[in-house]
Parts: structure tokens; sequence; C-alpha cells
């Protein structure tokens, strides 16, 4: 028999993983049932108010003879019940079980997890229709993420290799020596990527909580992946580790819209023009981008560190498209920009002082005329406009890594332009005004 296993909300800002427990259980199941394939980390939608770091979830799948189901699921229900934070007030694990084939209903409901906002009374109702039991754990969220981590489609996935840590170390500083990342990371990447942030000098591979997690190396070929772990040095004691597919750096989450269509927690790409200037507030550059049907402020947040100097040079009129999540801020929907892409720029124009036409000197404003610092000549205050190169080119932008949501594709792997160059027009002579 089949048997699909899910498991989400387990852990909080104080400790634990999900995908330490799912760790563990796939190890300990191994041993009563033959595991189909690798465990599987699914992350669902970044932008939901109540989710822990990544909003992950972890599913397994074993072929199971009838007289083991009941202690797997006991197992299961026991070690979630043990390890979970259930101190925490936003950690409300669920568990899902499925027998035999995922139904399509399934799918569907696993993809509206992951770009929309799903309540658990709909996956109750999910699960009731297709035979799945769920367990809640007080409150019992957790529920959403176990369905749909169980029904994901995996038509595009990455992996991750995460080390874990030995109790006794959780919530200490992480000891992981930097050069033989760096040497690891320029022996694998592109195949391996977000090791390091080689412009800031830093290691990323290394969290920063007080979750078991020591280290987690993504990539998209698993013997990168696995030869990379094996060429990083490790300062403390790994207590084991577990390859994961996934589907994080996909895009999935990603959906083509109007700006009229927005609404809080989506994750979308919008075509548009920017309205006006941007403007700053803090650390922060907003500007606003409508597209016919509606208009959206959008921001560049501080943490994408240079990403903003590229935001910086849109012009009022600029055409571009947008990638990001939608939440409100400070009381306004707005889209948190992940990636944009200039379709058409509008001439940048500088407005200079003439040369003096009697003497060919630099002239100087004088209220409302100009006179050479040279020769003394005045004339009427008329300024000549020079067309300037603008300092954006058609590419896609994309903010750095440490930056980057797990679901976004970084532009290093295959098809990480797809999401944005979707809504690209590249029928000669079209034109690209958003309809």
């Amino acid at each position: 028999m089949r048997i699909h296993i899910g498991i989400d909300d387990t852990d909080s800002p104080e400790g634990m993983c999900t995908t330490y427990i799912g760790a563990l259980l796939y190890r300990e199941i191994s041993r009563m049932a033959e595991p189909l394939g690798l465990p599987r980390l699914i992350r669902l939608n970044p932008n939901v108010p109540y989710k822990t770091r990544g909003n992950g979830a972890v599913a397994m799948t074993f072929e199971a003879s009838e007289d083991a189901l009941q202690e797997i699921k006991d197992l299961v229900l026991k070690k979630v019940g043990e390890l979970s934070d259930l101190s925490h007030e936003n950690t409300n694990p669920g568990v899902a079980f499925l027998r035999g084939d995922v139904p399509g209903e399934l799918r569907e409901f696993s993809l509206k997890a992951l770009r929309e906002h799903v309540s658990i009374g709909e996956a109750e109702e999910v699960a009731e229709r297709i035979g799945a039991e769920v367990f809640r754990f007080k409150l019992g969220r957790g529920i959403i993420g176990a369905l749909a981590s169980i029904g994901y489609p995996l038509r595009r996935f990455t992996y991750e290799l995460l080390v874990y840590r030995k109790p006794e170390n959780w919530g200490t500083r992480r000891r992981v020596n930097m050069e033989s990342v760096f040497r690891a990371d320029r022996w694998s990447y592109p195949f391996t990527y977000d090791n390091v942030d080689p412009h800031e000098g830093t290691v990323l591979i290394t969290p920063h909580g007080k979750d078991p997690v020591l280290a987690g190396i993504r990539g998209i070929d698993r013997g990168r992946v696995l030869r990379t772990f094996e060429m990083v040095e490790f300062e403390e004691e790994v207590a084991f580790h577990q390859l994961y597919v996934t589907n994080q750096n996909t895009d999935d989450h990603l959906t083509p819209k109007k700006i009229r269509e927005l609404k809080p927690y989506d994750s979308a790409v919008v075509r548009g023009r920017v309205v006006a200037p941007y403007w700053e507030r803090g650390r922060h550059v907003f500007f606003e981008l409508e597209d016919g049907t509606g208009r959206i402020r959008v921001a560049a947040f501080e943490p994408t560190k240079k990403f903003r100097n590229h935001v910086r040079k849109l012009l009022p009129g600029d055409e571009i498209i947008a990638a990001g999540g939608v939440k409100e801020h400070l009381g306004v929907l707005t889209l948190n920009l992940e990636k944009f892409y200039p379709v058409r720029l509008v001439p940048e124009v500088r407005y200079e002082k003439p040369k003096c036409p009697k003497c060919g000197g630099t002239m100087k404003s004088k209220g409302d005329y100009l006179k050479c610092k040279r020769c003394g000549y005045k004339m009427p205050k008329k300024l000549i406009p020079v067309e300037v190169p603008r300092k954006l080119e058609r590419k896609i932008y994309e903010v750095p890594p440490d930056a980057r949501k797990h679901l976004s594709r970084p532009l290093v792997l295959p098809g990480g332009e797809d999401a944005l160059l979707s809504l690209l027009d590249v029928e000669e002579g079209k034109d690209p005004t958003p309809s």
C-alpha cells in the first residue's frame, strides 16, 4: 500500500524545524517500509502573515504493508507531538496521511496554497472529499501545508541538502570554515548556488536562528550538491544530513496578473508604467506602477541593498515588468519587488547652461538671467536640453542572494527569466502598451 505523509508548522522563531522532524521520520520509517523517492520540501505562500521563516512543509511517500501502516502513523504523530515547539502561540502543527494515488483536486489545492491564502476550513473540506486523514495540534493550521506538500506537482525542482546540529549546540554560533565554503562554491557554482555572497564576502549556507540546521546547500545537480557538502569543513560535530527534493528557486509562486486583480498575499508578475519619481522612507525605496486597470505601490526594501540603486534609476514613463509578493505596508497594498525588467525606457534629459556666445566662457545663473564668469556678458536664462544615456539595460535585475525568497529563481539557473519574460511581447513592431 502506498502511503503519503505530510507535516507542517512544527517550528517557531525560538527553535525547531519541520525539515528536522521530517528527516528523522524519513530515516525511521525507511526501516519499516520502502521509501519511494527522496523526502520533499515544499515551500508555500511566502506572504502569509503567520509563516515561520521559509513557510516550508515536508512530505514523503512509502510502500508499506497493511500491518505497518498504523505503526507508521503512531510514530509520526508521536514525533510531531514531542518535537514541535507547542509552547509558542503561533506553532500549530498539522499532519496528513493519504493512501494510494494523489488526486487532481489535491494538486490544485497545493498550487492554491502556494499562490493564495487558504483557510483551515478549506483544507478540512478537501481532506474529507479525497479521503485523507488529518490530525491537528492546537489550532492545526499546519494541515494546510501538510496536505499541500503531499499534493504538490514537482514539475520543476531543485535539491537542498540540510545538515543538522547536535542538540547541545542548538542556539549557539554555527561553526563552519568560511574558506572551505568559498572553495567548494568555486568548484560547484552554478550547479550549486547561493552558498556565498561574493560581493559582501559572506557565507550564506548557515542560518542564524535557534533551529537545528547547521547548513543548507542548494543546487540543481544532485551529485554536485553531495560533493559540495563533502568539501565543506564543519568545525562542530554534525548530527546527520538529509537530501530533499524541493520546489525552492522555481518561481512557481509567481502568477501573471493585472494590477486590479492583486490582493494581499499574492505573488505576482505585473507589467506597467512608472507613474512618478521614486521616493524614500527610511532606507526603503518606493514608486508607483500603473497598467490601465489600476495602480500599485512598489517597494525595494532595505534588505535588498544595492538592488535599490537600480530601482532609483527608473523614471516616470518607463515601462517595466515587475515580480514580487503583495502585502499591506503601512496600510497601503504594496508589491515587494523581487525582480524587474525594463521593457521600454523614456529618454532622460538634462538641462545645461549654454556657453557664452561672446567669448565661449562658462555662464553662471543669476536669478532669471545668465552671466559669463569670464567676460561678464549677460543674457536671458535659457537652458539647453541634452539627452543623456540611461543607466539601465534591457535585462532582468534581481535582489541579492541573502535577500532572495526561497521560491525565487536566481538568474544564474536555466529558466530564471521565464516568469518575467512570459509577459514580454516579442513580436516585431507590436506596441507593448498594456491593454
